[in-house]
Formats: structure tokens, sequence, C-alpha cells
């Protein structure tokens, strides 16, 4: 199985935890070739990153990891763009069809801020993207005004996040669509709210093969009643009440996006024991906790439990102030 990962040397060793799980948790793939797309990692990061790689290597299943310098990235744009504070390597992985050998057809993209917490076969063996751009988790809630903003969807239109993509590679370089999502991405001026994840969701539409939410697990999920989910994200999977408790208790890919995440001092989030558990056993071990934002990660858990209590809440305070605080905090 091809995996693909972009990262500078900040997040370098959350790439690297991500993989110790994504390898502890699949070795039954007979082989994983992990390609890291590389804005300017240290010498000592990449080291770390192929000694991971060579811990899980046998005779039965070879693991390797490729660096493919992209620090050159940005200079592809001809125009002038803003990531509204996201990490611009973010970007890069819009020309994939350029960085990766001809010979992959089919590549799994992991955002660095994910634990893989379970097998990867099924994407393989039963949602493997053949008539597809790409397959991707529809995004658990996106505000209808900000998704017309956007990318010009109606309030129906399904919004995916692009943290996974399970990419028909094959498909993207007979398409021609890193021309198609430059070009687009120019009509408007290089403003999007959400960068390269508008621009998936615009040119693809159509063609993008749905996946399970398991497979990109939004870490507010668990706050959520599941009554509230049919009503909140339609095309989720709703299993009977104890087969979606299991899900929900042991997903396969975990996302750490928006603000609450594990590495930030105060955070008590559903999904953090999960992170703590792989980065400890990885060679960067307990990476040093972001502090002065323990306020806002009390006020976060205190939302979250109000979430339980009044789910409507939570959508009112996403449509006013929630979807729009990346510009006021940055994203950590």
């Amino acid at each position: 199985m091809n995996i693909v990962y972009a990262t500078d040397d900040r997040y370098a060793g959350f790439c690297g935890i991500s993989m110790f799980s994504l390898l502890a948790n699949n070795k039954d793939l007979p082989q994983i070739r992990v390609f890291i797309l590389d804005n300017h990692i240290s010498e000592e990061n990449k080291e770390k990153l192929l000694k991971t790689a060579a811990q899980f290597d046998s005779p039965a299943g070879t693991r390797s990891v490729v660096f493919i310098d992209v620090a050159d990235f940005q200079s592809r744009f001809k125009f002038a763009f803003n990531t509204s504070g996201y990490n611009p390597i973010v970007l890069s992985r819009l020309f994939l069809p350029e960085y990766l050998p001809e010979d992959v057809d089919f590549v799994l993209y992991l955002d660095c801020d994910i634990i893989v917490a379970g097998s990867l076969s099924p994407l393989e063996k039963e949602y493997r993207p053949e008539r597809a751009d790409v397959g991707m988790v529809p995004e658990l809630y996106m505000p209808p005004a900000k998704k017309k903003e956007s990318v010009g969807f109606g309030p129906k239109d399904t919004y995916y996040n692009a943290g996974v993509l399970w990419i028909n590679l094959k498909r993207w370089r007979e398409e021609k669509l890193t021309e198609k999502f430059l070009s687009f991405y120019a009509s408007r001026n290089g403003q999007l709210l959400y960068n390269d994840q508008d621009i998936i969701n615009y040119c693809c539409r159509g063609h993008i093969l749905q996946l399970p939410q398991w497979f990109n697990t939004n870490t507010n999920l668990p706050y959520f009643p599941r009554w509230f989910l049919r009503h909140l994200q339609p095309q989720y999977i709703c299993e009977p009440r104890s087969e979606y408790r299991k899900r929900l208790k042991n997903p396969v890919i975990i996302h750490y996006q928006g603000d609450e995440r594990p590495w930030i001092r105060g955070s008590r989030n559903y999904y953090r024991g999960f992170y703590e558990e792989y980065e400890k056993k990885s060679l960067w071990g307990t990476i040093p906790r972001v502090r002065g934002r323990e306020w806002y990660m009390m006020c976060y858990h205190i939302l979250n439990i109000g979430t339980r209590i009044l789910p409507p809440g939570r959508v009112l305070f996403t449509n006013v102030i929630g979807i729009n605080k990346i510009r006021w905090f940055g994203k950590s």
C-alpha cells in the first residue's frame, strides 16, 4: 500500500507518531511504502522516520520511506494566495501526480495530525476508488453559508474533509486534475477558507467515493448524540446502537482536526489517549505540550459537554463564530 504525508520540520514529529501508529496496526499488509513530501525536514528527523519504518520491516512485509523534496512547491503557483493561517505545505498535495512515481496508481494521503488505530485493509478490499477521483469522508459539519461562499455548494450538497484522501492517482493524471486545481484556485484569487480541501471538493465533485466516517473520524464526533448526528450529517453511517458505540470507541483513523489537539496542554479530548499511546512508543517520546492555551482548552471542554446536552447550540456556535476561530488563534 502506498501512503503519503506532507510535512516540514515543525510537524515531522507528529508525522512520525502517525506513521508509527500506521505501521503498528497494519502488520498484515505485505508492503507499505511511505512517501513524505519533504519541506526542509532536518536530517535528525529524517533518520528517525527511517528508523521508525525499519522497526516494522520484515521478510513477510517490507516497509520503506521515500523523501520527496518539495521545498520549491510554492513557486509553482503563478498567483498570490493566502492559506488563512494554515501551513502552506497542505497545498503541495495538489501536485502529487508530478511528485510520485508513475507506478503509483493509488495512494492514501494522511494529514500529520492523524492516528491510524486499525487495519487499512478494507480500503484496499472494499473501498478502492476504481471509478472515482478520490475516496473521502464527509465533513462532520460545514455551515451552509460557508459551503456556498467557498465552493458554491447548496445546503444539501455533501462537503468532504481532505485530511484523508484515498486517491486514484491514475485518474488524476489522465484527467489533468492538477491543472484544474490551479485554474480554480486562480479564479478565486488564491482566497479560499479551506484551501486545497475546497479545491478538491469543487474539482472532484461527482467523482468522489464516499468512505465511512471511521476512516477519518472527527474528534468532536463522540460529543454529538447519535439521534442528532442523523440530522447533522445524514451521509454518515449510523449502525445499530451497540455497533455504533463499538465503532465510536475504536475507529480506524482518528483525525485531530480543529483546535483541541492532544499536544496542547489542557486538552481533554475524547480520543487523546490514542495519541498519547503511540507518542510514548515512538522515537520522539513525549513531545512538549503547547502552553498558554489552557483557558481555551477548558472553554472547549465546556463546549463539548454542552454539546451532549444541547447539540443544536454547538451548531449555532459554529455558524456564528466557530468556523472563523482559525483566523484568531492560528492553526496549532
